[in-house]
């Protein structure tokens, strides 16, 4: 009897690994962002046809400030990260980066249950400088998205922090230690190991801004049940720095935004109405594209108005 119920305890074990495993990890089943694309993945995975689904538009009519939400702490991902070796692999639809284990990177706080520990983060990029993130906000794209995908110690649960990047006309400096790294996972199933110190992505202040909403992984199986943090704060990025990921072997690897359905997108700060969610840079751009179009139109006009006249 004791020996049947060791079985049992095994069997019971085994099954909450592959479960733990199939949670965090993509089905094995077949898929990819070109010819078995997000388009064909609600009818090959049931779960990614859900009314859960990420990523989402994150549109400033449709926030809710909650006053409750507590500060979101980032514990070890500012001290002393620089000293630790990562596994960076490229898998062949995207690159996926493994922290060691005796790191502990871990967040706590939000409305989260318990300390939620690093498993890896994972980038997503697209065809051009223009595309790539796979949250936008306003219906705005940006070229770049990182995701640090955490667990819970004792629930299993998910809980994603996204950071975004931003077009700039300048290099960003203090990336330049990652993207050297990413520049040598160009190929499919390459695996290197390297110091990193991802301190500058991460803010400092007691307590940034963010949006939270509750979603599901972007790649298959799409499970649900997933905690997503989205950071307020954008980070600079050249189209120079940029061409790393244009130029890798995977032309691209970001979900479109799915419905919101009846979800409700939190944040920790009270957004105006008025409120824009693009900085000054993109704002300056913005107005450019106007102020040409109009003397574009001045000009039009003009021409118009001589030819009325020699006729």
């Amino acid at each position: 009897m004791f020996r049947t119920f060791i079985w049992q305890l095994l069997f019971i074990f085994s099954l909450l690994n592959y479960s733990i495993f199939q949670h965090i990890h993509p089905s094995t089943q077949q898929w990819d962002y070109q010819r078995h694309g997000p388009d064909t993945w609600p009818h090959l995975f049931d779960t990614c046809e859900g009314e859960f689904q990420s990523p989402i538009d994150i549109r400033i009519t449709n926030l809710i400030y909650d006053p409750h939400l507590h500060p979101l702490s980032f514990n070890g991902y500012t001290t002393n990260s620089s000293l630790h070796q990562w596994n960076f692999t490229h898998n062949g639809k995207t690159i996926i980066a493994y922290p060691p284990t005796l790191a502990n990177f871990s967040i706590s706080g939000v409305s989260l249950p318990e300390i939620f520990y690093l498993v890896q983060f994972e980038l997503h990029w697209g065809y051009n400088i223009y595309q790539g993130s796979e949250h936008t906000f306003n219906g705005f794209k940006y070229p770049l998205e990182v995701q640090f995908i955490h667990r819970g110690r004792f629930s299993n649960a998910l809980a994603i922090v996204s950071i975004l990047f931003e077009l700039r006309q300048h290099d960003n400096p203090y990336i330049d230690n990652l993207l050297s790294i990413l520049n040598q996972t160009v190929d499919t199933s390459i695996s290197i190991e390297h110091q990193l110190d991802i301190s500058r992505l991460f803010p400092t202040d007691s307590s940034p801004r963010f949006y939270l909403y509750n979603g599901s992984l972007t790649i298959p199986p799409c499970t649900e049940d997933v905690t997503w943090i989205i950071l307020a704060r954008k980070i600079p990025i050249s189209a120079y720095q940029l061409e790393i990921f244009t130029q890798n072997s995977i032309p691209s690897n970001f979900r479109h935004t799915q419905k919101l359905y009846s979800r409700k997108i939190l944040a920790n700060f009270q957004p105006e109405l008025h409120e824009s969610f693009y900085t000054e840079e993109d704002t300056s751009i913005h107005h450019s594209f106007a102020h040409m179009k109009n003397i574009s139109n001045f000009f039009l006009l003009l021409i118009l108005i001589i030819f009325w006249m020699i006729r």
